[in-house]
């Protein structure tokens, strides 16, 4: 497994043996020396206590012992025995090995918590992700954007702050990203400059590199939750009040189609994930996404996702062939993570046709926006249908448009709750249930504002009173 000379067996981690190393310099110790704002959680291993100690001990005399246990490394593992043992054993055969490879190769003086540290760097470069290592496991980072070797971003508590982490080089930043794609079977490389995927924990990756990329390797990783939050967790947070927590509730409840509307991070997923805690277990739920977030609790869900291209190009699966099949598999509820193409023509179809309760999100900045923007689709694609035809299907297919934006505060709210009424000389009827009159910044830099019910009777409380839920939806609709 690690021995003198022992040969590398490069492809486990789809890099070359050179292509891993360059010395992390700051990862663990000076992370999040500009980002952090708050205390992180005690339970794991990326206190403030533990980056302020170890910013001091990376000095010369460390970064050589690291850059040189790093190539012998590399040169003495066998990666794929490795690969064949536990994740705390094949951590304990590193550990051995770098203690072996400090006694006998490298005569530079070092202390206890310096060793240690070296160690923990080495797991980091040679089973995760290098650098960025420390910040997929800090659980209050929810982005991390990488702008090249020297500049690591993050986005923590809804602030997006520079961290002092840098990659040794273009080509070690290059080498973490071919790590990442060949896990999840994709490829980059020049021929195929971009990728977008789902990463072994679930979060969201994207990158592109040269030539499309200019100034070097760009990468994007929306980290994946693993605590789903609730309608309450959005209470909790003044994400939206009380009224609108059990309004929302009851929509779930009595089948609406609902779609969520917002720009790029404003949280469209992680409310979808809510509203569909209120879907009943004995339902049949299929969800589609690009690359899978939803993380829906009820027993019977069947979860698919789109497929990119092969290198010959062939053998993509989109959302559109994706929406068609499922609706062949007898589901109550059709979930699609974002509506972006012609598959808003199958999805409008399935609202229309017995699929009540089904849900999606789409980039826009307001509810008829939303509204325009899935006409819009509809107009890009194949299908030949008038304005008339088309408006009236939207309007028959979609009950209620929410509104979520991430606003100048670092929070996420949902700012505007919307029902679509029908037409109107033509026009898209729209009415406002709910919405948030926002206020000046209070002295801790918190929005102030008020969450307003506007008292308007939505046409679907005919539906509510169908599911027995007429006079519990009313009583949310009292104007505030």
């Amino acid at each position: 497994m690690f021995g003198k000379k022992q040969s590398l067996d490069s492809t486990i981690f789809g890099q070359k043996a050179d292509a891993i190393h360059g010395i992390v310099g700051n990862a663990r110790g000076k992370a999040l020396f500009a980002a952090r704002a708050e205390e992180y959680d005690p339970r794991t291993r990326h206190r403030p206590e533990v980056f302020f100690a170890d910013a001091k001990l990376q000095n010369e005399d460390f970064l050589n012992a690291k850059q040189k246990l790093t190539e012998e490394l590399l040169e003495r593992a066998d990666f794929s025995s490795l690969q064949l043992l536990g994740d705390e054993q094949r951590r304990e055969r590193i550990r051995d090995a770098c203690e072996q490879i400090i006694v006998q190769e490298i005569n530079v003086p070092l202390t206890a918590a310096q060793i240690n540290l070296l160690k923990e760097q080495a797991i980091d470069d040679l089973l995760g992700f290098g650098p960025i290592e420390v910040l997929m496991g800090d659980p209050y980072v929810s982005d991390i954007m990488i702008n090249g070797h020297r500049q690591v971003f993050i986005e923590r508590r809804g602030k997006i702050s520079l961290t002092d982490i840098r990659f040794g080089s273009e080509r070690h930043l290059l080498s973490v990203v071919q790590k990442i794609v060949s896990i999840v079977g994709r490829r980059i490389d020049e021929s195929s400059p971009m990728v977008d995927a789902r990463m072994p924990d679930g979060s969201r990756f994207n990158a592109i590199i040269p030539p499309l990329a200019l100034d070097g390797c760009l990468v994007s990783i929306r980290k994946f939750k693993k605590q789903k939050m609730n309608l309450q967790s959005y209470v909790d947070q003044s994400s939206i009040s009380e009224q609108m927590c059990r309004f929302l509730t009851i929509c779930g409840q009595i089948r609406l189609n609902i779609i969520i509307s917002g720009g790029t991070g404003s949280g469209k997923t992680t409310l979808l994930n809510a509203l569909s805690g209120n879907i009943d277990v004995g339902e049949r739920v299929v969800t589609i996404e690009d690359a899978a977030e939803l993380q829906l609790q009820q027993p019977h869900v069947l979860r698919m996702e789109t497929r990119p291209p092969n290198i010959e190009g062939a053998g993509e699966v989109t959302q559109r062939h994706l929406v068609r099949n499922a609706l062949r598999m007898r589901p109550d509820r059709i979930i699609l993570g974002e509506i972006r193409g012609d598959e808003v023509v199958d999805m409008l179809s399935a609202m229309n046709t017995g699929h009540d309760g089904s849900m999606g999100t789409i980039h826009a900045n307001s509810p008829r926006d939303a509204i325009s923007r899935i006409e819009n689709l509809v107009g890009m694609s194949a299908v030949s249908i008038s304005v008339a035809s088309l408006r009236q299907q939207i309007a028959s297919a979609v009950n209620l448009v929410i509104q979520i934006a991430r606003q100048h505060d670092g929070r996420r709210r949902i700012t505007q709750i919307d029902e679509v009424a029908g037409l109107e000389n033509g026009e898209f009827k729209m009415q406002t249930l709910f919405s948030f009159k926002p206020g000046p910044l209070d002295d801790k830099g918190i929005l102030t504002g008020q969450f307003h019910c506007t008292g308007a009777m939505p046409h679907f409380l005919l539906q509510a009173a169908y599911f027995g839920k007429e006079a519990e939806m009313i009583d949310t609709l009292k104007p505030s």
